[in-house]
């Protein structure tokens, strides 16, 4: 889930998806198996990451390279609820993995899969969540348990192999029409292994808490705003602010917007006594000119303050967040150039090409010296139409980045297939 040039669409998903179980509650006679849903998705990965520094070795041999290859496995049931004023009902996430190649020294490099104490990667691993929820007149929807959560200021991590999740309790509202919110508390992060993409602020801490409270509110079909506050424990306050709106200009072509503005205040200790933890200013523009079965983007990202722009998931609502960097370091300023094709156009439906260069430059490394640094995505997707093949997803993602902070350069390839089964 990493593109986020476009974050209004991931907000008004979350409001329709939640407006549709509010419609579901209100037709009662559904009931608790009734209305209830259940999907098993597939996904096979193929993960190879050149560090491009062959003279790099560990105990466990070379570490220039890493390579891993898994399929994992996601079932997700959702129940209806009971009928009355206060439908009841549970959900179940099952998760599991196993490894189809890692060796040679080149595992456990990835946040992929996880090891054990000697540094081997586990065959298989798995793991069981659920959780209790309630409808209050159709429109109001409370839940206490596993969450996949979906916001600016907290968003599960799905670019690996199995999602990582949330332990929690959240309320959510849609009785204004157009209008989502809701409000929060996730206690934990499942890591599921190693899926995350990141290493981030809740990784070896117990019991850590993020409180949110935000929403998104739709003007119209074409002009959406969302704000959000949220505080992680002992670590920062955060605040955003977005706005996406898309005009149809004349021929079949339309120009899309989105503005997005984080506001993040040190709330740790350690940050507290060096004066260099969290404060940060993140800010980004981008504009998007669809023409057909074309689409051309460009887009701004600015960073300011006493520090980079600091997280834990894969929530990061700015356009230069991008497969593996995210030019969300202190100081940082980086331009995008992006074009997607629909090969539709070419009589090939279910083909889509995407291509991006982002260039990050005036990163404060150290008192007088910046630095730069560039990132370049190809992504070649295909959804077979039709056949016993037909629903299966393959994607190609190949990501060449060249820094000198950081995990250093990198040349990186995934090769994805995934399968969804409607079980319910």
């Amino acid at each position: 889930m990493k593109n986020t040039v476009k974050w209004s669409s991931v907000a008004l998903a979350v409001a329709m998806g939640n407006g549709l179980i509010a419609t579901q509650a209100v037709a009662q006679g559904e009931g608790f198996v009734e209305g209830a849903s259940a999907t098993l998705e597939s996904r096979t990965l193929y993960f190879n990451r050149d560090f491009r520094d062959p003279g790099q070795t560990n105990q466990n041999g070379s570490v220039s390279r890493g390579e891993e290859a898994a399929t994992g496995f996601r079932l997700n049931f959702q129940s209806g609820y009971t009928q009355g004023p206060v439908g009841l009902g549970a959900d179940v996430l099952a998760l599991a993995g196993i490894k189809l190649d890692s060796s040679g020294g080149h595992n456990g490099k990835l946040n992929m899969l996880p090891t054990d104490s000697s540094g081997d990667t586990v065959a298989e691993y798995a793991e069981i969540r659920g959780a209790v929820k309630a409808n209050i007149a159709g429109d109001t929807v409370l839940r206490y348990g596993v969450h996949l959560t979906e916001n600016p200021v907290i968003n599960y991590e799905d670019a690996r192999l199995l999602p990582n999740h949330y332990f929690g309790y959240s309320i959510t509202n849609t009785s204004i029409d157009g209008l989502l919110v809701e409000a929060g508390r996730m206690t934990d992060r499942g890591e599921m292994g190693m899926s995350s993409q990141r290493e981030g602020a809740f990784d070896g801490v117990e019991d850590q808490n993020v409180d949110y409270l935000g929403g998104t509110y739709e003007f119209a079909d074409n002009l959406s705003a969302s704000l959000y506050t949220s505080k992680a424990e002992d670590l920062w306050k955060r605040h955003f602010a977005g706005i996406a709106h898309t005009a149809d200009l004349a021929n079949d072509m339309s120009l899309t917007t989105d503005l997005s503005y984080y506001k993040t205040s040190d709330d740790s200790l350690a940050g507290s006594n060096s004066g260099m933890g969290y404060d940060n200013d993140a800010a980004s523009l981008a504009f998007s000119l669809g023409a057909g079965f074309h689409d051309f983007t460009v887009a701004y990202q600015h960073m300011s303050g006493d520090a980079g722009f600091e997280y834990f998931d894969s929530g990061i609502y700015l356009a230069n967040s991008i497969q593996v960097l995210d030019f969300n370091a202190k100081d940082e300023r980086s331009w995008q150039a992006r074009y997607d094709y629909d090969f539709e156009g070419m009589g090939i439906p279910g083909l889509t090409f995407m291509t991006r260069y982002v260039k990050g430059n005036n990163i404060d490394t150290a008192p007088g010296v910046s630095d730069t640094r560039w990132e370049r995505d190809t992504d070649i997707r295909y959804t077979v139409q039709r056949g016993f093949m037909q629903g299966v997803d393959l994607v190609w993602r190949n990501a060449t980045v060249r820094q000198a902070i950081g995990s250093g350069d990198i040349d990186e390839n995934r090769l994805i297939a995934s399968y969804t089964w409607n079980l319910l």
